[in-house]
């Protein structure tokens, strides 16, 4: 089975005033930084952690500026959605995006850029969904960008968040071996199974849960939440109650969510799966988790089935780095992404060279180069691209003010500025990475493993197809 349709979401809160998501994104930063400080009091059996802090990218409409983050051009004027609308578009599946106007009018450019190309073959191939800022959840995001799909309730769809700029390769999703015999299946990240020992790290990430494989080793992994779901119309429905612990306080993640879920099925499910997650779930809010401690996949299995309604699978076999980096942070966005992608193209005389050497690690490099003058003409149209980035500079200097007034108040060290300045004063890009952000090493994964992997997977779904397409024409023959 192969999945021929994709959802992404792109739409997400949006605060009251600009004024109210600076101070959720500080609140959030230094959340991190306080539980940062509490793992390293923790005695050494239970200092397990490594809190990673980022400052988080919060939407707020003031003035007619929509400040969301899936507009930000994280490569020249090519914004942050542009990635995976190409990535899943060129697949050969049917894509939605749901998300804001601005937002629909880039990917009405693109799909009007594919057509004229002769990458799609008409305009329904790819459908823009305008949110309802009124109504904006989750539930409401999976539903708005599905509906408009040509799936049948038993077809299986793919969402994606619509913010993973590298992972191109979207055929492991299409054709997940789990497709035929579950409604929804939760692939979890997990950090030994994405970097396996070994291999390098190329960045790190928040893992705060933990896995349990219930293989002969007992092996147990550190887990972090799925930015690709896979999930059939019934799997949509069970979704829909995801709604109700949608708002984690600072430093919760999806995951605890998806466990909380479980745990209001745990009293319908089995004695051992019940007393194993409540284990689990008070060791873990009391930062008492051990080497040993985990949930059991099994159980945490029995328990989303319970909870959701329709038979789900969680698992962690994703081995996709660059589907568990979403574009969440400012450090994600330009300390990562574009930090990686802006030197190769500028590293050559002209832009058009500069996109031939990005075809190394790329394999939509020159339609990006063609995509980028096309969306030109929408600079003077979108508020945020006309203030760009200025926007960018202004936020930082926000935060940084915000930041060190906070953490001098609580008395922590390393109170200057942590946030840098992305762009100078005249707008030219600057790349600051996280100590953790491996840039060498993911080049080096880029062209050597994930690119060769990405065209071996697309020629072998292509086959596929050719082979499916010849049965079906000897079906009619015969």
């Amino acid at each position: 089975m192969q999945v021929r349709h994709a959802a992404i979401g792109a739409s997400h809160e949006v605060y009251a005033s600009g004024e109210a998501a600076l101070k959720a994104a500080v609140a959030r930063r230094v959340g991190d930084r306080l539980a940062r400080e509490r793992q390293l009091r923790q005695p050494a059996r239970y200092r397990r952690w490594r809190v990673l802090e980022t400052t988080p990218l919060l939407r707020s409409c003031e003035g007619g500026l929509d400040d969301t983050k899936f507009l930000y051009p994280v490569l020249d004027n090519l914004p942050v959605i542009v990635f995976p609308l190409l990535s899943h578009a060129l697949a050969g599946v049917q894509v939605s995006v749901h998300g804001p106007r601005e937002v629909c009018q880039v990917v009405e450019v693109v799909r009007d850029f594919l057509l004229a190309e002769g990458h799609i073959d008409e305009r329904s191939r790819i459908v823009a969904v305008e949110e309802d800022r009124g109504d904006i959840s989750l539930s409401r995001s999976f539903q708005r960008s599905t509906e408009v799909l040509s799936a049948s309730r038993d077809a299986p769809v793919v969402w994606s968040a619509g913010d993973l700029v590298l992972a191109y390769n979207p055929y492991p999703w299409l054709t997940d071996r789990h497709l035929p015999s579950f409604e929804l299946i939760l692939n979890l990240n997990a950090r030994q199974v994405v970097f396996p020992q070994g291999t390098s790290e190329l960045f790190a990430r928040n893992y705060l849960d933990r896995l349990r494989l219930d293989d002969p080793w007992g092996s147990v992994i550190d887990v972090k939440e799925p930015n690709v779901l896979l999930f059939t119309g019934a799997g949509l429905r069970g979704l829909t109650k995801v709604d109700g612990l949608r708002k984690p306080p600072p430093g919760e993640t999806y995951m605890s969510v998806l466990l909380r879920a479980a745990g209001r099925a745990c009293w319908h499910t089995s004695p051992a799966a019940t007393v194993a997650f409540l284990r689990y779930g008070l060791k873990r809010v009391r930062d008492r988790l051990e080497e040993g401690d985990g949930v059991s996949r099994r159980h945490a299995t029995e328990l989303a089935t319970t909870f959701f309604g329709v038979p789900t699978l969680v698992k962690a076999e994703n081995t996709d780095p660059f589907s568990v980096r979403d574009g969440d942070s400012l450090e994600d966005l330009f300390g990562y992404y574009r930090a990686f992608l802006q030197p190769i193209v500028d590293s050559k005389a002209t832009k058009e060279a500069g996109y031939r050497e990005l075809a190394h690690y790329h394999p939509h490099a020159e339609l990006l180069y063609r995509l980028s003058l096309k969306l030109r003409a929408l600079q003077s149209e979108l508020p945020l691209w006309r203030r760009w980035p200025e926007l960018i500079r202004d936020k930082c200097a926000s935060l940084n003010q915000r930041l060190t007034a906070e953490f001098r108040g609580l008395g922590l060290k390393d109170a200057g500025p942590l946030v840098p300045e992305y762009f100078d004063a005249a707008g030219a890009f600057q790349g600051h990475s996280l100590p953790s952000d491996d840039l060498r090493a993911t080049g080096a994964y880029l062209r050597h493993v994930y690119l060769p992997t990405y065209s071996r997977d697309r020629a072998e779904a292509s086959g596929a197809s050719s082979e499916r397409l010849r049965a079906a024409r000897r079906r009619v023959a015969g």
